[in-house]
């Protein structure tokens, strides 16, 4: 079994958004294990107030229509990028409801029917008549009841056993979760959090998954889904979602392992007064903070769990870096391409993680791409469009961010870096890094820029805790692991629940 990455929640001008489906494949290819392309496709019961919601009704009717008559082509396109083993893709569609939330219906299979309901279960139903297995799952489950955020009391676990915690809308973990609501859609309900789910009783799993309409898959901050899999195969996507083997991520690839009582994410265990747990977290920078929530029908408790000293002090050994570019005046695409060399050291990974870049890009050929990785260096092209003012992550329909290759060095006193780009080259030492980032500008004032992060030492991104566990006392116990870091990124890993 292994981990894979994928963005399961991502729309192009197929239905509405930027880009053509071709495109879109191809960018997620760039940086994503696996993906589903999602078309608009019906809204039983959207407002029909031609005062007020005359626009929304345009834009649906039109992106469903749209939908509809590219369908097959949208079927064909994915179910020709689908590699087993290299690159996965699923088919999906959503549907929306202002009285049930807005879920996106999935199957294992190169045929997805486009089929309408009036209720999540009617759909599912009427998905099995036509042949069928299907998953109906919920996303941006936080905002109100009856204004698009989850029914709880329509919840079905076996329909939808992974709920959708996080995207470009925000999170909706919990009301302490990083990451509000910002949308215009509305706020952050306490009420449909996945916490207050979990406390009422019910199973599910975590994903997340970026939910933006620009045919840019995985656009790294806005969510992805770590899916422990049998296989990287559409059966065994399916099968990990089912069996709630999934980690939700804002974007970076967090390894988290949970262990109660020999149980791991996703599974049950009966419940004893005294329980054994095991918590692992590789992170992909500094962990500031690892929370152990733990719950049951009576409410819910965080728990940090503790941390080791940060220090500017150098330790030879494993490093994670982070190569971003981009920056510059606002609306500013930027263009790179970045060599990066290490001497003295060797490189162990590297992973890219990339954002959409504009739309005024959007049909053309994919910007970015790794074009080298081996132990000495690393190399990469990519359009880079500056932070968008007043969010330095980005929002639903916005681009922007740096973009970044993160690294995991292992190095000594005489390790250092040699990058080359449009900033022109800079050579930094391993221990110089270690105290601080570096970087330098394009060109003069508000120019895009590069930037090299602080190395952080393993043992600020490898944690392990291990020891006694009493649980809760009541009937729904329930415990899941929340990651923070300190570029901002958090994880949360499915949970564990108590018979």
């Amino acid at each position: 079994m292994r981990w894979i990455w994928a963005d399961l929640h991502a729309h192009c001008a197929v239905s509405y958004g930027f880009g053509t489906a071709e495109r879109a494949l191809a960018n997620a290819a760039a940086h994503l294990d696996a993906v589903s392309i999602t078309g608009h496709a019906f809204w039983p019961d959207i407002p029909t107030d031609l005062e007020g919601n005359d626009g929304t009704m345009l834009k649906h009717f039109g992106g469903f229509e749209k939908n509809r008559r590219f369908w097959p082509h949208l079927t064909r396109t994915v179910n020709a990028a689908n590699v087993d083993g290299r690159f996965t893709t699923l088919p999906s569609y959503e549907w929306h409801s202002m009285r049930y939330g807005d879920h996106n219906a999935y199957a294992a299979s190169d045929a997805l029917p486009l089929l309408d309901a009036d209720t999540p279960a009617a759909l599912e139903r009427r998905l099995r008549e036509a042949g069928v297995d299907p998953l109906v799952m919920p996303h941006h489950i936080g905002y109100a009841t009856g204004w698009r955020g989850i029914d709880w009391d329509s919840f079905d676990p076996d329909r939808s056993p992974v709920l959708e915690i996080f995207s470009s809308h925000g999170s909706s973990e919990a009301d302490d979760a990083p990451r509000p609501y910002g949308e215009n859609m509305g706020f952050r309900q306490g009420a449909s959090t996945a916490r207050d789910g979990l406390v009422a009783g019910h199973r599910f799993g975590f994903q997340a998954g970026t939910d933006t309409h620009d045919g840019y898959p995985g656009h790294y901050g806005h969510g992805r889904t770590g899916l422990w899999v049998r296989e990287a195969t559409r059966e065994g996507i399916v099968e990990a979602l089912r069996a709630r083997r999934t980690i939700a991520s804002t974007g970076p690839h967090v390894g988290i392992d949970l262990d109660l009582d020999g149980a791991g994410l996703g599974q049950a265990v009966t419940r004893r007064d005294a329980m054994e747990l095991r918590a692992a977290v590789r992170g992909t920078d500094a962990i500031v903070r690892w929370d152990l929530i733990v719950g049951d029908r009576s409410g819910w408790t965080v728990r940090p769990l503790p941390l080791p000293e940060r220090s500017s002090a150098f330790v030879p050994g494993r490093h994670a870096v982070r190569i971003e570019t981009g920056w510059g005046r606002h609306g500013t695409i930027s263009r790179w391409s970045v060599r990066a060399r290490v001497h003295g050291g060797r490189i162990e990974a590297a992973t890219p993680y990339f954002r959409y870049a504009g739309h005024g890009n959007a049909d053309a050929e994919p910007t970015e791409a790794v074009e080298r990785v081996d132990e000495e260096g690393v190399a990469w092209r990519a359009h880079a469009h500056s932070v968008p003012s007043g969010d330095r992550g980005g929002t639903h329909h916005e681009a922007g961010g740096p973009q970044t290759m993160h690294l995991i060095v292992d190095g000594d006193e005489g390790t250092d870096f040699e990058v080359e780009s449009e900033a022109g080259r800079m050579r930094v030492g391993l221990p110089e890094l270690a105290r601080r980032s570096v970087g330098r500008f394009a060109g003069g004032l508000s120019a895009p820029a590069l930037v090299v992060s602080r190395a952080a030492p393993e043992r600020e991104w490898t944690l392990e805790h291990a020891g006694a566990f009493a649980p809760p006392a009541g009937e729904g116990g329930f415990l899941y692991l929340r990651v923070v870091q300190a570029d901002g990124q958090a994880a949360w890993a499915s949970p564990i629940f108590l018979d």
